[in-house]
């Protein structure tokens, strides 16, 4: 089988002074489909299934494979849009075009639907000196400090708001020591220091802008990136436990199967019961 088309991450991965920005992911089968879904099901936490879905769907990250701690190690909007792809890899061909979306109008409070093609969403991406970013502290020192990435992300989750400021200060500076220890010198720098690294970071679209077609209204969408994630193991083995039942094939041959060859087979058991055209 041949690898999927190479995808190009809006930051990339820094190692060794080089980034790496190819990356594709390993051909769809039922048996992806499966260990995805039974992965995303033992993961702790949402980061933790964001990275177990990726180290396992991703072919190569820049040439090498992609283990669990270089998927750790890519930034937020790397996460993020490489699961906005595997939703569309996971998907059949007919989920590559324009995808119909649901929202209710916050204006005259009417649930519409709207059209959407993920593909043409704008990716930002990262400048010249990504992933860090130099500020100047109070007392003239430049401080660097790196973008938050996965492996911040449980740790981050888990810490109270008062001293969540001060808890990113130091899990992104690149000299701890350095950073001011009075609390007015703490927030006057963190205000710089997100200012400069909201400068560097690369981002994909989270919102969309539709009109409701009731009153006319421009309505804020919010566009959920870990989407591929809501797929469970039982809607899967449902679909193999109805191809073996009427085929008789065995579980590994069907999982071989592609996704749309499935469904397609699953349309003909319809058809034959008389419940599709």
């Amino acid at each position: 089988m041949s690898l999927t088309p190479t995808l190009r991450l809006p930051g990339g991965l820094v190692e060794h002074g080089v980034r790496q920005r190819g990356c594709a992911f390993q051909p769809l089968s039922g048996a992806l489909e499966l260990a995805l879904a039974e992965q995303i099901e033992r993961a702790a936490d949402t980061p933790g299934a964001v990275t177990a879905a990726l180290s396992l769907a991703l072919a190569h990250l820049g040439g090498t494979p992609a283990s669990p701690a270089r998927v750790d190690a890519l930034c937020v909007a790397d996460r993020q849009f490489l699961m906005r792809e595997l939703a569309q890899h996971l998907g059949d061909e007919q989920a590559r075009g324009p995808r119909w979306l649901h929202s209710l109008c916050g204006h005259c409070a009417a649930r519409f639907d709207f059209a959407l093609e993920p593909a043409l969403l704008p990716v930002v991406e990262a400048p010249a000196g990504f992933p860090e970013a130099e500020v100047r502290g109070d007392d003239g020192q430049l401080l660097r400090f790196r973008l938050p990435v996965g492996a911040d992300l449980p740790e981050l989750a888990r810490q109270p708001d008062a001293e969540l400021r001060r808890w990113l200060l130091h899990r992104l500076s690149l000299a701890p020591h350095a950073l001011p220890q009075d609390p007015h010198g703490m927030d006057r720098l963190a205000e710089r220091v997100e200012a400069a690294l909201e400068d560097i970071a690369p981002a994909i679209v989270l919102q969309v802008q539709a009109q409701c077609p009731e009153c006319g209204a421009a309505c804020v969408v919010d566009l959920e990136p870990y989407g591929a994630l809501q797929r469970r193991t039982n809607d899967l083995l449902q679909e193999v436990h109805q191809l073996a039942w009427h085929y008789h094939w065995s579980e590994a041959q069907i999982l071989a199967l592609p996704r749309a060859r499935r469904q397609r087979y699953l349309q003909l058991i319809d058809r034959g019961r008389g419940l599709g055209d």
